[in-house]
């Protein structure tokens, strides 16, 4: 397959089975399974299904179990750590003939949303493909979030960019009968460990579901820890027979250093075959944005699209890969939130948390007096009390001090740049209203764990965007690090005992002793790449200038010069906030390409009902 062919990004639709009841244009029929639709290319085996005289059940996502595990399942029916029984990241759907019930994975790898059109629940793997059957409009509240507090999962729940169509929650059952539709949480996390089970044997587990049983797997090798255990997982599994190709995306060098020196010292291990990707002048961040596909949601890889399409392309032509290791999520899961304080403290350690916020403060030059106050202040705050604490903000009212300081230990300040209009800030406020009713109270001592499960959510959900602009270029994403039995092994291996917020991914790095080479193990710092961004902001601010009066200009949600001054006022280095300032750019071009492409069409079920069936 070249680059130039690509793929059609693959989605999964269903409803209870009515006699109304409409399918997705040009899908397919899963085979044994009623009303459920498949639209696209999806990898080998992405849809797996198993029937029983009661039951059939689908597996969607990738998924380690094997043929007899799945009939087991059809026969015996589903229990509510399914997405915990097998390495992969998938979702379950049970369907008896009076209801559906759908398990979503821990981190929303395989997302799965809902709409109601013409009184039936229907669900999909897509959003946008659901905002097609109800031809939903864009969500104002939802990209007002975004654009004033970036990937901020409290403030944005299971809300979607289209209204009318949700989000089912990771780690929770929905069962959708013809009366009623019940979600209900199903997974905590920090529950017993299991001493026969650890980080790198998930992990190993995780990467081989993934190749051992493809043509042609490749991972990124960045030099970061997180990439390189993934790759060197995959050599080690593959090697001697076998080899993983590992790309690295570098910039131009007269002598290697930084990340790409750590990538190449990696690359030296067998059952690599290392693939250098030169990086040019064109890809720069900030650089081809009016070429981004249409996604459910704006991808985390749109300010660095450029570099991201160049890197898919390269794959698809030299090896043409057909599964894709990235370390996505490794950060967010490995890193622990500065919460941990809190929860020592919270439990009455007090001389462990004193000793970590020293720590803390000397690796962050502050003040430990200041981190403790901030770690006290954390202790005071509730979710439901920061939400309408922020939504008074969002609205020009200014709170307390105090409360300020214990808002920040769950939300970003709002962001109050003069181009975010007083339109936003109230559909944002409303929002965070509405959070605060359904926010519930956070156990004692177990803030950080969840501050973890929040990301992870963010981080997988997030994740599917980028693997449908990876989908045009002909490639499968995969990110291990977002997998269920990943997240619950490690912080079920953590709970309770933490490493520290200072510490730089500790676990990780004593468990792959022997993997790692050893600079790598001794690594405690993560590449930078603000300076790129920088210079990629100054050779496309006029073309970034001109997004401005664009679609969130006429929805009312930012003012066209004030983005203007401060693109041109970041371009000069004379302000901080990058990140506020991408997210406006980054949901522009996310709006450009969804109005310039159609939604989905749907159909009813019996016109043009084709032969076609899925064979699992």
């Amino acid at each position: 397959m070249t680059s130039a062919e690509g793929i059609q990004m693959h989605w999964l639709a269903g409803s209870l089975c009515t006699d109304t009841a409409r399918r997705p244009a040009g899908s397919v029929p899963v085979d044994g399974v009623s009303d459920l639709w498949l639209v696209g290319d999806p990898p080998r085996a992405w849809v797996r299904t198993a029937n029983a005289p009661m039951r059939c059940v689908v597996v969607v996502g990738t998924c380690g179990a094997s043929d007899d595990e799945l009939s087991h399942l059809a026969a015996s029916g589903v229990p509510d750590d399914v997405v915990l029984r097998w390495p992969g990241a998938y979702a379950v759907v049970e369907q008896t003939t009076v209801a559906t019930t759908i398990w979503t994975d821990l981190a929303s790898s395989v997302p799965v949303y809902t709409t109601v059109f013409d009184g039936t629940t229907y669900w999909a793997t897509s959003a946008r493909g659901l905002a097609g059957l109800i031809n939903a409009a864009v969500s104002s509240e939802r990209l007002a979030v975004e654009l004033l507090a970036p990937s901020s999962p409290l403030l944005a729940g299971t809300t979607t960019y289209f209204e009318g169509v949700d989000l089912v929650p990771a780690g929770h059952r929905m069962k959708i009968s013809s009366s009623a539709t019940a979600v209900a949480r199903v997974w905590w996390p920090g529950g017993a460990p299991d001493p026969g089970v650890s980080l790198r044997a998930e992990l190993d587990a995780a990467v081989g579901v993934r190749v051992d049983d493809t043509e042609s797997p490749s991972s990124d090798l960045s030099g970061g820890l997180d990439s390189s255990s993934l790759a060197l997982l995959a050599a080690h599994r593959l090697s001697p027979d076998r080899s993983v190709a590992a790309f690295t995306v570098h910039a131009p060098f007269d002598r290697p250093a930084g990340d790409l020196r750590y990538a190449l010292e990696a690359a030296e291990r067998p059952g690599l075959a290392h693939h250098l990707v030169p990086l040019e002048a064109g890809h720069l961040p900030y650089g081809g944005l009016d070429t981004i596909p249409a996604t459910d949601e704006p991808a985390p890889s749109t300010c660095a699209y450029a570099r991201f399409d160049y890197q898919m392309t390269a794959m698809v032509d030299r090896v043409g890969t057909d599964a894709h290791l990235t370390g996505d999520g490794g950060d967010s899961l490995l890193g622990t939130p500065d919460a941990w304080i809190a929860d020592l403290f919270a439990t009455g350690r007090y001389r462990e948390a004193v000793e970590e916020a020293v720590r803390l403060a000397r690796m962050r030059r502050r003040s430990p007096g200041r981190v403790l106050s901030d770690v006290l202040d954390s202790l005071r705050s509730d979710p439901a009390d920061a939400l309408e604490a922020w939504a008074r903000l969002a609205r020009g009212q200014v709170p307390s001090p105090r409360a300020v300081r214990r808002l920040r230990q769950l939300l970003p300040l709002v962001n109050l740049q003069p181009w975010a209009t007083p339109m936003a800030r109230n559909h944002a406020a409303v929002r965070a209203d509405q959070a605060a009713e359904s926010a519930l109270a956070v156990p004692a001592g177990q803030r950080a764990v969840w501050d973890v499960v929040e990301q992870m959510g963010e981080v997988g959900r997030t994740a599917y965007a980028d693997a449908q602009l990876a989908a045009e270029s002909g490639v499968h994403l995969h990110n291990p690090f977002a997998d269920s039995r990943v997240i619950d092994s490690y912080l079920s291996g953590v709970a309770g005992r933490m490493p520290s917020p200072a510490a730089y991914k500790p676990v990780l790095r004593a468990e792959m002793g022997g993997i790692l080479p050893a600079s790598l193990l001794t690594r405690t710092t993560k590449g930078v790449y603000t300076p790129d961004y920088h210079l990629g902001l100054r050779t496309h601010l006029s073309g970034l200038s001109s997004i401005a009066d664009g679609h969130l200009a006429a929805l009312g949600l930012i003012d066209p010069a004030g983005l203007v001054n401060g693109l041109r006022r970041a371009a000069a280095g004379l302000t901080g906030g990058l990140w506020l300032l991408d997210a406006a750019i980054v949901c522009e071009t996310w709006l450009r390409a969804h109005h310039s492409t159609a939604l989905p069409v749907w159909e009813s079920t019996s016109d043009n009902v084709r032969s076609e069936v899925l064979t699992p």
